[in-house]
This record gives C-alpha cells, sequence and structure tokens, in this order.
C-alpha cells in the first residue's frame, strides 16, 4: 500500500516565502546552506525542479565552503529529488556520497536514514537483494537508537520486499511486527497499512479467512481516516477475496466502489485488479457480454502497464551507460589536465636550466629524453585506456542486444503458448463441452505445456550462461550413460513421428571430465532437435568416441537438413534463427544457441555438417577425465 505523504498545513503555506526571506538575511555561509536544504526538503512532493535547484544551491555553496554535514545534507535532499524524476543511477551516487560522509562524521541517524534511501532506490531499480540488504542495515541502525518510528517504516518496507520476491510468510512476518509497534504507537494510519499487507499477502497464499478479517478491518480504519487511496486499496484486494470465497455479489459491490475509487486516484494497478475481478464476477453470474468488456479493458490496460515497464527498463539502462560514460569522460579530463600541469612545470624548468648556462647543456638533454620516454610512455596507456572503453561500450551494447533477445522470446515464444493454455482451459469450464472435445483440447494443453516447459528450460539456462552466473561443477562420469538415458526419453517422442533413435554403444566406459547436468541439457537439445527435424522412417544416430585428446559426440539425422543461407545463424547470440519441424513443432532458436554456450563453459567445441533434404550431423566435444 502506499503511503501519502503529508499535506502542507495553512501554517505550512507560507513556508517558502519566510525561508528565502531569511535567506536573504543570513550573513553566515553555513546558515545559507541550512536554509538551501530546507527549501529543497519543502518542495519534496509538491515541485520537483525546484527541490533540484535548491539541493545543488545547497551542495555548491557548500563544498565552497568546506561545510561537510552540510554537503553530506545536500546530497541527501538531491538524491530523493532525482528519485522522483526517475534518475535513478544519479540519485543512488548522490545517496552514496551522502552515507559516506555520514560515516565519516559519525552522524548515526543520517547514515540509517541513507540505508533507507538506498534500499529504496534498488527497490525500485527491481534490485530485491540489494534493497533488503541495506533496509535490513537501516532496520538494525534504528534498533541501535531505539527509533521505534524508523523500525516501523522500515519493517513496511522490508514486508514489500518480501512480497516482490514471493515470499508472503516473510512478508506477514514483518508486517505483523510493525502492526505491534504501530499498535503501541497509536498510529492509526499505519496500523491500516501493516493489515491491508497482512491481507495481501494471505490472498498470496490463499488463506482468504484471515485476508478477509485483515482487509475489513483496515477498511473500517481507512474510512474513518478519510483516506481515499487506502480505502481504493482496501476494496480492490476485499473484491478478490470475496470473490474466490463464492461471494460474488459483494465481490462485485467492492469491484465497483475499488474502480470508481482507483480511477480517482489514477492508481493503475488497483484498476487492472477491478477490471480482473469484474470480469470474473461477471463471468460467475452468466452475463458473458459484460464479463469481456471487462476481460478486454483488463486486456488493454496491462498491454500498456507492459509497454511502460519496458520503457522504464530501457530508460533505466540508458541511464546507467550515460551515467559511466560521463564518469570516463571525466576520468580522462582530470588525466589531461594533470599532463598539462606535469608539461607547464617541466617547461618552467627547461627554461631556468638555460639561463643557467652551457655547462648544464649535458644534463638538459638527458631531461629531454627522459620526458619524450614518459610522453611515449603516457600515450600507449591512454591508448590503452581508450581501447578499454571501447571495449566497455561493445559488452553494454551486447548486453542490450541480449536482453532485447530474451524481452522478444518472453513476449512472443512464451507469451503464445501461455494464452493458447489458458484459452483451452477456459473453453473447457464453460458447460455443453463433451467429454470427446475436452479430451482433445486438454491433450493439446499437455503439448504446449511441455513446449513451454521445455523452452523456459532453455530460456533460463541461457540467461544465466549470458550473465556469467553460471558456475560449473565438473566431475569424471560415463557419457554413455547421459546419452542412454536421453535416448531412452526421446523415444516416446520419437516413436509418435515413427522416426527411430539408435546408440553407438561400446564395451568401455567413455570417460569425461565436464558438468553432467550440462552435458545431460546439450544431449537432450541435439537428440530433440533430431528428432524434430525428423520424418517417418529416418534415422536419428547417437555416439561417443574416445579420441587422443578429448570425447567426440555425434548426433546425426536423416532429415531436413538446414539450408545453406541458415548455417551463419544457428550459433549467432544476436540473430534469431528457427523454423518449424517436419511436424510443424514450434523452436524459439534458444536450443542450438544454449548448445554453444554450455560446451563453451566446459572447454570444448561444437559444429555440425548438413545437406539439404539428406540430414545433419552436429558434434561436440568434451575434456578427458
Amino acid at each position: 500500500m502506499i503511503i501519502a505523504g503529508p499535506h502542507p498545513s495553512r501554517a505550512q503555506a507560507n513556508r517558502p516565502s519566510i525561508l528565502l526571506e531569511k535567506l536573504h538575511a543570513a550573513k553566515q555561509d553555513t546558515d545559507r546552506v541550512n536554509l538551501y536544504y530546507s527549501l529543497s526538503r519543502w518542495y519534496w512532493n509538491r515541485n520537483t525542479d525546484s527541490a533540484l535547484l535548491m539541493a545543488q544551491n545547497s551542495l555548491d555553496l557548500a563544498q565552497k565552503i568546506h561545510f561537510e554535514k552540510g554537503i553530506a545534507l545536500a546530497y541527501l535532499t538531491k538524491g530523493v529529488s532525482l528519485v522522483s524524476k526517475g534518475m535513478l543511477p544519479e540519485a543512488l551516487e548522490c545517496h552514496f556520497q551522502c552515507l559516506r560522509l555520514s560515516e565519516k562524521l559519525g552522524l548515526v541517524g543520517l547514515s540509517g536514514n541513507e540505508y533507507n534511501n538506498i534500499g529504496i532506490v534498488y527497490a525500485d531499480l527491481e534490485d530485491y537483494a540489494k534493497a533488503l540488504y541495506y533496509y535490513q542495515r537501516a532496520y538494525d541502525m534504528a534498533l541501535k537508537v531505539n527509533d521505534e518510528a524508523g523500525r516501523l517504516n522500515l519493517l513496511i518496507n522490508i514486508g514489500e520486499i518480501y512480497k516482490k520476491r514471493g515470499q508472503p510468510d516473510s512478508a506477514i512476518a514483518s508486517n505483523y511486527q510493525g502492526y505491534l509497534i504501530a499498535q503501541k504507537a497509536k498510529d492509526s494510519l499505519l496500523i491500516a497499512i501493516t493489515l491491508y499487507n497482512m491481507g495481501e499477502n494471505y490472498v498470496t497464499k490463499k488463506e482468504y479467512r484471515k485476508a478477509k478479517s485483515n482487509l475489513y478491518e483496515a477498511l473500517a480504519i481507512a474510512e474513518k481516516l478519510k483516506d481515499d487511496e487506502d480505502v481504493a486499496y482496501c476494496h480492490s484486494t476485499l473484491a478478490l477475496a470475496l470473490y474466490y470465497t463464492g461471494q460474488y455479489d459483494s465481490s462485485l459491490f467492492y469491484a465497483q466502489k475499488g474502480l470508481e475509487e482507483s480511477k480517482r486516484s489514477g492508481i493503475v494497478e488497483l484498476i487492472k485488479t477491478a477490471y480482473n475481478v469484474l470480469y470474473l464476477t461477471h463471468q460467475e453470474f452468466g452475463d458473458y457480454k459484460k464479463a469481456l468488456d471487462y476481460r478486454n479493458l483488463e486486456v488493454a490496460l496491462h498491454d500498456s502497464l507492459i509497454a511502460v515497464e519496458k520503457e522504464k527498463s530501457i530508460r533505466y539502462i540508458q541511464s546507467s551507460y550515460e551515467l559511466e560514460k560521463k564518469q570516463q569522460q571525466i576520468d580522462l579530463l582530470n588525466k589531461d589536465n594533470i599532463i598539462k600541469n606535469e608539461e607547464l612545470a617541466k617547461i618552467k624548468w627547461r627554461r631556468n636550466i638555460l639561463i643557467a648556462g652551457s655547462l648544464l647543456l649535458l644534463l638538459l638533454s638527458l631531461i629531454l629524453f627522459r620526458n619524450y620516454s614518459q610522453k611515449r610512455a603516457l600515450s600507449e596507456r591512454l591508448e590503452i585506456q581508450n581501447k578499454n572503453i571501447s571495449a566497455q561500450n561493445q559488452q553494454l551494447e551486447e548486453l542490450g542486444q541480449v536482453k532485447n533477445r530474451l524481452f522478444s522470446i518472453i513476449a512472443h515464444d512464451l507469451r503464445g503458448p501461455v494464452n493458447s493454455i489458458w484459452s483451452m482451459m477456459k473453453i473447457i469450464q464453460v458447460k455443453g463441452i463433451s467429454g470427446a472435445e475436452s479430451g482433445s483440447l486438454i491433450g493439446k494443453a499437455v503439448d504446449s505445456l511441455d513446449l513451454t516447459a521445455k523452452l523456459l528450460d532453455n530460456l533460463l539456462y541461457w540467461a544465466k550462461s549470458q550473465m556469467d552466473g553460471m558456475q560449473i561443477s565438473p566431475v569424471s562420469f560415463d557419457v554413455q550413460q547421459t546419452i542412454d538415458q536421453n535416448v531412452t526419453l526421446s523415444k516416446a517422442r520419437a516413436a509418435e513421428k515413427q522416426v527411430n533413435i539408435t546408440m553407438d554403444e561400446t564395451t568401455a566406459p567413455v570417460m569425461a571430465y565436464a558438468d553432467q547436468a550440462m552435458v545431460d541439457i546439450i544431449t537432450r537439445n541435439l537428440i530433440e532437435n533430431a528428432v524434430k527435424f525428423s520424418k517417418a522412417g529416418n534415422l536419428v544416430a547417437v555416439s561417443a568416441e574416445k579420441t587422443t585428446d578429448h570425447i567426440l559426440i555425434a548426433v546425426k539425422d536423416e532429415g531436413a537438413g538446414i539450408p545453406p543461407e541458415a548455417r551463419s545463424k544457428i550459433f549467432n547470440k544476436f540473430s534469431s534463427y528457427t523454423t518449424f519441424g517436419t511436424a510443424k513443432e514450434k523452436g524459439s532458436g534458444l536450443g542450438l544457441l544454449l548448445c554453444k554456450e554450455l560446451v563453451e563453459k566446459n572447454n570444448g567445441t561444437i559444429w555440425f555438417e548438413s545437406t539439404p533434404e539428406k540430414g545433419s550431423t552436429f558434434y561436440f566435444t568434451l575434456p578427458l577425465a
């Protein structure tokens, strides 16, 4: 639940004019720094540009007079203002600058506040592990100084992180601790918030009785406080809990109220929830026209939210890239200034030596030679640095292309099968579907689920390998056993297509030293790929042999083969190539790409030979045990 900021009272309405009068009358620079800081804080949640301007004025003056506490506070308010403008990487840098100074000066309260602010930025960046780490550090400091109000807010923030990480039990436990503190403090607003948060997580756990109890209590408090946004949250989530307990009339009533309130408040997520509940309840009442109308509204809003999130992600990546590039430019300028200063000093020195007379000519020659060497070495270092910067820019561009590939696969190859399964399940729910038709639809759903599960498995492994997060655990094992297991698993699918799978077996084990789980994924993908492009009566042959310096595994088929124009795209992670199998099986192009990543992580190589309409053979090597 969103906690609304305080509204200015009439006494506060003239606050900027009062502060500006004091600013003009201030004689001490430290007083002016503090007044700029106070003005920036006053503009929070009112005028972001004004808040940022006052924060920058405070920072510039504090740095000029070397007022470290003023610098720290200016960085704090500048960071908060940048968060409001969506400039998260820049905001993070400001909060870290403030934290360094506050820890240096021993300002415990300010350090705790900054740990919380850093956690908020990481939560907005969806880096929940770092957000939780900094929230917990802030909580420990609040506990140390006995700050009950700070503990309460942090428990709510920590509960929100647990909710987003899919840990409802931990989220409930954190909010319950906050609820006890809020009760002790008699803070009605925070009591309502913790009750709502617990109710929302109980809905996630499908414990609807507990959810309704908490939500009704939170609603009563929010209505008493006349807090429209909190009332909207309670109505929408309560409507969902009532629907799942079969109380459709009440669910419809609260969903309609929640929709009206959410539209007034402009809370898009709540509008989407209300559309969903109205769609579900009207469907239960048999009013399929209204149900369809609300479903269309929900889908349209959902698609717009996806577009916004995608744009937000791209903006964050671009901001991070620009921040890094800006820092590199600053570093280069600093180095240039150092070089210029050194040059000026050396020129002055040469002039003095020339005045000293001809007796020092030999010494001057030696100095000039040394200067030339230094310049050359410095030039070489700058050239290396420029190459490193270019390499970093290229790496950022490649990461952007990998991200776009992932988004494309998730949006097209996963979304399609999931929507298809959902549609078939909804059709089965409708009365009048015969047993034969229902069985056929379930069969198609199972096939689609099987395809989606394999695609998701490949997608997760490939994404992990791209982010350098995949650790290999090599062991010595018999490759033939791994091949035999995958041949056995693939025979049922092959039999459906009347394709025969054989394995060349030797009496002696073929021992490799690699990650057995990864080799299992490589082998399974290659065998399934061979079956996918084979026709009835074709043969798929799998073999493994030991050579002088490695293990060679081959998967051969007699299928469609690979067109010459497509071969350069097979193992290219920046180009997307996929085609239907002989039985119209759909693919994502990830399987072979994943095989390449996993083979190379195990110090092997992978390649293929193919003839159109005659088949293909994929080879890969593994280290000897």
